[in-house]
């Protein structure tokens, strides 16, 4: 490397401290403030002073001081040393202050007499640089967080999913056992003359027990289907009025039995919407259900339909025990059993309502509820038209 001689006495590398130069915007220098930096030799030039290596970085940093007033460069190879140079436009020329750790470039530019100007620059600049260094390191955890979170949640995804498909293998593989037993149950009791009382009690209740079993088993079914995403909705152009009345028409003989009214009331002229009408009936009548189950004898289950802002509003309403708040956030979630459903000794499967929601959302809808304890509960779905 050509190294041009240096002003007399003008590098004095005694104390391993820093270089204080003035030079111009080509990196000529014309004065050496101060020079206390061992194995770090500078020549007439700052470019001519660095390593090959490092004098495309040099020129970017002259650049830099040009171009915004103050720049700070990468680390700069100067014979044995790397270098971290601060510089700031003063006029016509550049003061310039180099050491070999950032962090006392202040304190030594500060000790060099006509750099006040660039000690107060660094000094500004200084907690910048640190806050970049900061929000890099949060930066880099953050990206590490959001990938170890992106693996945990591809995992439970799996996870999730072997769970369906189990859950919807086992319901499936108990169906049809359960359904046979649930026909010889009511052969036994259709042909059941001269059997005794006990018997006849014990039929009972084992039909009562396989009916159940059974639902569980076509609820688990449903909802792994819908969890799966295997909900195929046949949309067709359906007055939603009709599918209301056939689910009243059809859960008025199990609400009789217990002595409870079922009505249904339309209080305007609806728009036509599209629907799956199997699907939306099945929605309905879990709504509709739930409500006889709840409602007291000698009460009515009231089913309004009327026009809503972008669609049509159902209403279902029962007199019954009611929804406790504690209660109202686990409503639609599956396998929930409620405070309700334990005072009321109801058997209850826990996937009507979360089956039911999936349903009304699959159509574009929404459902919520609104519930006093002891006056009963009101769940409301919207469609839109």
């Amino acid at each position: 490397m050509h190294t041009p001689p240096a002003p007399t006495n003008a590098w004095n590398f005694s104390a391993p401290d820093g270089l204080a130069l003035v030079c111009l915007p080509d990196g000529t220098v014309q004065r050496v403030a101060r020079a206390m930096l061992e194995g770090a030799p500078v020549a007439a030039s700052l470019c001519d002073s660095v390593e090959p290596s490092s004098l495309e970085a040099c020129r970017l940093f002259l650049r830099g001081v040009a171009r915004g007033g103050f720049a700070r460069s990468t680390p700069l190879r100067i014979g044995t040393r790397d270098v971290h140079f601060f510089g700031l436009r003063a006029g016509e020329t550049f003061l310039v202050a180099g050491v070999i750790d950032p962090a006392t470039a202040a304190a030594f530019a500060e000790s060099v007499d006509g750099f006040a100007a660039l000690t107060a620059e660094i000094r500004r600049t200084h907690s910048t640089y640190h806050l970049y260094e900061e929000l890099a390191l949060v930066n880099n955890e953050l990206v590490t967080a959001q990938r170890e979170l992106a693996r945990t949640v591809a995992e439970l995804q799996r996870l999730n999913a072997f769970k369906d498909e189990l859950l919807g293998m086992a319901a499936h593989d108990l169906r049809n056992p359960l359904s046979a037993n649930a026909a010889f149950i009511r052969f036994l009791l259709h042909d059941s003359e001269g059997m005794s009382d006990d018997n006849r009690t014990l039929l009972d209740r084992l039909q009562t027990n396989s009916e159940y079993m059974l639902r569980l088993v076509e609820s688990v079914l449903d909802f792994a289907a819908i969890q799966s995403g295997h909900v195929r909705l046949m949309a067709e152009d359906t007055a939603l009025e009709e599918i209301a009345a056939g689910v009243v028409e059809t859960m008025r003989i199990i609400a009789e039995g217990k002595g409870v009214a079922v009505a249904c009331t339309v209080e305007d002229a609806l728009p036509r919407l599209r629907l799956d009408r199997i699907k939306i009936s099945q929605a309905l009548q879990n709504l509709v259900a739930n409500a006889v189950q709840y409602a007291p004898s000698g009460t009515t289950v009231d089913v309004r339909l009327r026009t809503c802002p972008g669609g049509v509003e159902v209403e279902v309403e029962d007199r019954g025990p009611g929804i406790s708040p504690e209660d109202l956030p686990q409503l639609f979630k599956p396998f929930t059993r409620l405070s309700t459903v334990t005072l009321t000794r109801q058997r209850s499967v826990g996937l009507g309502l979360a089956i039911t929601r999936r349903l009304v959302e699959a159509h574009g809808g929404t459902i919520d509820v609104r519930s006093a304890v002891g006056k009963g509960s009101v769940f409301t779905v919207r469609l839109k038209a």
